[in-house]
């Protein structure tokens, strides 16, 4: 079979389902909900699309929580250029439904079943992986999230802040400007454009690379608990919140079940903190993978707090995230 690059999920499926040799009634209906791409009909069953140039266990979470909250007579499909293997696994563990641009398919239905696997797929555009959403790159990405302006600062400031070589810089800069991300206005200067779909890209970069790259260990309180140590209001400074005891300090709305500190001082959660190393502690740990934030409170920058929730898939910690984004990270982006 040959393989294109897909550009609309809904039509994709439709022209594959037409060209079958059995036969199949097909019809393309439009979505005014968000998450939903579009609809096809086939042989009277609605099927939801959901459209990503990359399907990975990180972005899963995400869209099947969306999922779960639709009509539940509803079918679902996730249709990418690319599905990473453990990402099919998990589908089909859900049974959701896929199609990826090799033409591999999963389509469960009452009274129509494909399953076609085994067509290689092409991976994506290695500029794509090598520059703006690499580790590195995502680490710049950041920066400009927090501050879009700074896409115009002398690029030595940008790999300061970023903490990254200055060589990276401007193999980003040409990463999301080739990724129809970065615009320019004038001889000076330029502008970042589509913010939301670049956090949503750089969440999975987060995600993937950065916290595992990062990760220090998990840690428990010596002599209280984590909840006790989140009320008592003692992270400051060179340490600060993430995840789930971010989002409860910034909106009230959540009870955190997991908790997760960043921090650029070790020592300080032994001494200052009385953490101690803990297989199966409650709190993570990671390594700040930034060198400036205008956030310099017990917690880190509203963006990476919405990226770990968005990341989990709970449903309670979207709705939190959501609240986040619009009152914390819509107003800059």
């Amino acid at each position: 079979m040959t393989q294109e690059r897909i550009h609309n999920g809904s039509e994709f499926l439709k022209d594959f389902l037409d060209q079958q040799s059995i036969p199949i009634k097909t019809m393309l209906l439009a979505s005014d909900i968000k998450v939903i791409e579009g609809f096809v009909k086939v042989n009277n069953h609605l099927i939801a699309i959901v459209f990503k140039d990359e399907i990975t266990p990180s972005n899963l979470a995400a869209i099947t929580t969306s999922f779960a909250q639709q009509n539940k007579t509803t079918h679902y499909m996730v249709v990418a250029n690319y599905i990473t293997p453990k990402a099919k696994i998990i589908l089909k563990e859900k049974n959701i439904n896929y199609l990826d641009s090799a033409k591999n398919i999963l389509l469960t239905l009452p009274d129509l079943i494909l399953h076609l696997e085994g067509n290689k797929q092409a991976s994506l555009n290695p500029i794509y992986r090598k520059r703006a959403f690499s580790k590195t790159g995502g680490m710049v990405v950041f920066q400009f999230l927090m501050n879009p302006q700074l896409v115009n600062a002398p690029q030595r400031q940008i790999a300061e802040y970023a903490g990254v070589s200055l060589g990276t810089i401007p193999k980003v800069l040409e990463g999301l400007r080739k990724d129809k991300f970065l615009i320019k206005l004038n001889d000076k200067e330029w502008k970042l454009i589509d913010l939301e779909r670049l956090l949503n890209k750089w969440i999975e970069v987060l995600i993937d690379k950065i916290l595992p790259a990062n990760y220090i260990q998990q840690y428990k309180v010596a002599i209280s608990t984590a909840s006790e140590l989140l009320k008592t209001n003692q992270i400051s400074g060179e340490t600060q919140w993430g995840d789930e005891a971010a989002a409860a300090l910034l909106t009230n709305y959540l009870i955190p079940a997991k908790y997760s500190l960043f921090t650029s001082q070790k020592q300080d959660l032994l001494t200052k903190y009385k953490l101690i190393p803990y297989k199966d502690g409650d709190i993570a740990v990671y390594k700040k993978f930034w060198k400036n934030s205008d956030y310099q409170q017990d917690i880190v920058h509203p963006i990476l707090v919405y990226a770990q929730l968005m990341a989990s898939g709970d449903s309670r910690n979207m709705e939190t995230a959501k609240i986040i984004f619009d009152e914390h990270i819509r107003p800059i982006i």
